[in-house]
């Protein structure tokens, strides 16, 4: 957590852009929370923008209580996301999965209501990538 109670993920969504990192010493292209390079183990990375959009590799349906006037458990898909950049992100899916479930996605942004918020996507059609 940072200061303020603020997490890294909210700090990221709150700028309206999925933000990666970049290895200073090789250049690979990882994860927003990554510590260090899976490619060379360096701990000297930097924040770049990601373009927020990619494809399925694997989801899931779960049941998450709801918020609101309406309690009880709703169903949510929970997915791994491959950016077009390379790295993997877990993430919620807005909307219904087809399949194939490897459809392309983008990332979306709204208030956290959560201490941990993952990233959104919303599945899109192939000629909207």
């Amino acid at each position: 957590m940072t200061a303020g109670g603020v997490t890294r993920l909210q700090e990221l969504a709150q700028k309206c852009e999925l933000m990666i990192q970049r290895c200073l010493n090789c250049t690979t292209l990882l994860a927003p929370l990554m510590a260090t390079c899976s490619s060379c183990q360096g701990s000297e990375l930097e924040r770049v923008p990601s373009c927020g959009i990619g494809s399925i590799v694997s989801s899931k349906v779960v049941h998450r209580e709801a918020t609101g006037i309406d309690r009880g458990l709703v169903p949510c898909t929970i997915a791994i996301v491959e950016l077009d950049e390379g790295p993997w992100v877990y993430t919620w899916i807005d909307g219904e999965v087809p399949a194939p479930s490897d459809c392309p996605v983008r990332v979306e942004f709204r208030p956290a209501s959560t201490a941990e918020q993952l990233p959104v996507f919303s599945v899109r059609a192939a000629r909207q990538r």
